[in-house]
């Protein structure tokens, strides 16, 4: 049902009309309208439909003086509160107070001249904002932005040091008074820091979230903190010196909820005597097991594959935590695998060579060296990342060198071939994973360009997104210590969203078809874990997401189960037969699962 006020309006007043007794102050409502419910994703950050709203030049785009119901502003703020074309599209809707506020301003001929000067002193304040901030990263050597409050509360500064990976003097901590009563989140996750250096913090009663994970803080920096920390809510500790003495300090901080103590020398008895005095405070130290294991959610089988170890493999969970191998292959290289419908596994063994066997019998059913086949001239360079078998017994396979994408019929012949745009050719990284979508398009992670572009069938660019570096300078290698922006795969959603992997950006993102970033899970989110080289990403059905865990190092899992909320529900680690570089997983769901539906990224 549509707005009852909107419905009025629209049977009632003729567009141009002018309605009896105005409001007073309808400029102000609007005002109040635009920086409350608009800007936030039409303004400076964001800027969805490419539409902005916090200058009169963006908001004379979507009014029509004079006639509100033919305006795109009113139209849009007035729909049926279950249209799914309501704005805003998140939070509360407009109010009947502010719709008829934007009525009676917009036919009244929409006079822009309070809200222009608003606009212009607003524009005038971020700049100055920006000017302050430039000067408090220049001070500090950190990392420094502001948050909306979505994840944090108010509004407020996240600063940190340990992206910028650069140990603070005193006069770079010291610099942090001038952002005491804003400084909401601090991170010195992983660097060399400990009490003698920290006690150059000034007070920060704002701040929230403290990262001291993997740092020299030991109990006189607890001491320290609660005198200047007042406010915190979270606090990790991983793999720090912290003891059960220390940490009666945190008693003082009234307002801590969540404290990360994975890796300390704690043991069980101190544990429990901690979370007596701490009632309130949730303390994490490991993922706790099932009391029932597989009442609930039955055994997995695991599709995984590691060049390293040259084995792909199928693994069936036999006992909690425990797998038995049910079929292995030996490979060279690998980037990609798919189990088919039919029980098959689809996956390659070299850069060149696919091969699809069945698991039951070890026969091989289908291959393709794309080596030889399809080539424009022989010794042409061509590497394989990524491929699917479609209906039809179509397989479609991405070339890496030639910069194409082809699908083939069993005979290996061509059916159709789509050209890709790469702005930084290399035969070994112009591509990670691809996917057909639903619609029949086609998502490619290009690692080098770290960009994800969709295709329609013409070879048109339709959509695309650059990885971002979040300002920070790349750093080779592969490892934990590694950053980039070299994607390895792009995963479309049902909502329209799309999952990146950002490979050694470490890392996963939630991305609207706008390209903004609408959830973001970092390096050091998962308690007691840190992320390498994410590569797959898998949903399953019931929502969570299964990640790969490349190049991470002995003592972190391969692969991670984790919901939305970025809580960690399971883990697979097997450094004996999967080694450091495990690239790709696929989890079988049990056929006799509560959440058993099947899940697919396109196969």
């Amino acid at each position: 049902m549509l707005n009852l006020l909107a419905a009025l309006v629209l049977l009632n007043l003729a567009p141009g009309a002018e309605p009896a007794g105005p409001l007073a102050g309808d400029a102000q409502i609007v005002i109040g309208m635009l920086e409350e419910r608009c800007i936030s994703c039409h303004g400076p950050e964001k800027q969805k439909g490419r539409l902005r709203l916090d200058s009169a030049e963006g908001i004379s785009s979507v009014i029509e003086p004079h006639y509100a119901p033919e305006s795109k502003l009113f139209l849009s703020i007035s729909r049926a509160h279950d249209d799914l074309d309501l704005m805003p599209a998140k939070g509360e809707p407009c109010s009947d107070a502010e719709i008829l506020a934007v009525m009676h301003w917009i036919n009244a001929g929409a006079p822009m001249e309070q809200i222009a000067a608003h606009m212009e002193k607003r524009r005038r304040r971020s700049l100055k904002r920006e000017s302050a901030l430039d000067e408090l990263r220049a001070a500090t050597g950190a990392l420094v932005h502001e948050i909306t409050g979505q994840e944090l509360g108010p509004v407020g500064l996240v600063v940190d040091y340990a992206r910028r990976d650069t140990t603070p003097g005193a006069a770079a901590l010291a610099a942090l008074a001038a952002e005491a009563e804003t400084l909401v989140e601090l991170s010195f996750a992983g660097l060399a820091i400990g009490t003698a250096e920290l006690q150059h913090l000034p007070a920060l009663p704002a701040l929230e979230r403290l990262h001291f994970e993997r740092t020299r803080v030991d109990d006189d920096t607890l001491n320290l903190l609660a005198a200047r920390a007042p406010a915190l809510r979270y606090l990790n500790l991983h793999s720090t010196a912290v003891t059960p003495e220390g940490l009666r300090a945190l008693n003082s901080l009234a307002a801590l909820e969540r404290l990360i103590l994975f890796g300390t020398s704690l043991d069980e008895l101190q544990l429990r005597s901690l979370r007596a005095s701490l009632p309130g405070v949730t303390i994490s130290t490991g993922i706790d097991l099932p009391a029932s294991p597989f009442t609930a959610s039955g055994p997995r089988m695991l599709l995984l594959a590691d060049a390293s170890k040259g084995r792909i493999a199928l693994l069936r969970e036999v006992v909690l935590g425990k797998y038995e191998m049910l079929w292995e292959h030996s490979i060279h290289q690998i980037h990609d695998l798919h189990m088919l419908e039919n029980g098959n596994i689809l996956f390659q063994d070299s850069w060149t060579h696919l091969i699809e066997v069945d698991p039951a019998s070890g026969k091989v059913v289908w291959s393709y060296e794309a080596a030889q086949r399809n080539r424009a001239h022989a010794g042409e360079p061509v590497e394989v990342h990524a491929f699917q078998r479609l209906a039809g017994d179509i397989t479609m396979i991405v070339e890496s060198g030639p910069a194409r994408i082809i699908e083939v019929d069993l005979s290996g012949d061509i059916t159709s071939s789509v050209a890709l745009q790469v702005q930084n050719p290399s035969t070994h990284s112009d591509t990670r994973l691809a996917r057909k979508t639903l619609a029949g398009t086609y998502l490619v992670a290009h690692e080098r360009d770290g960009m994800v572009r969709e295709y329609n069938s013409a070879g048109k660019v339709i959509w695309s997104f650059a990885v971002p570096l979040f300002e920070r300078e790349p750093k080779g290698g592969h490892g934990l210590e590694a950053w980039g922006n070299q994607l390895f795969c792009a995963l479309r959603l049902p909502t329209g969203n799309t999952l990146v992997t950002t490979g050694n950006g470490h890392g996963l993102l939630e991305v609207d078809p706008d390209g903004q970033i609408v959830w973001h899970l970092k390096q050091d989110d998962l308690e007691g874990i840190r992320l390498a080289w994410v590569t797959t990403v898998q949903v399953l059905s019931n929502g969570n997401l299964i990640l790969g865990n490349c190049h991470a190092g002995p003592d972190q899992p391969q692969l991670i189960e984790i919901n939305r909320d970025k809580q960690v529900l399971w883990t697979f680690k097997d450094m004996d037969r999967f080694g450091n570089s495990l690239s790709n997983a696929w989890v079988v769901e049990d056929a006799y699962r509560d959440d058993s539906t099947k899940s697919s990224d396109g196969d």
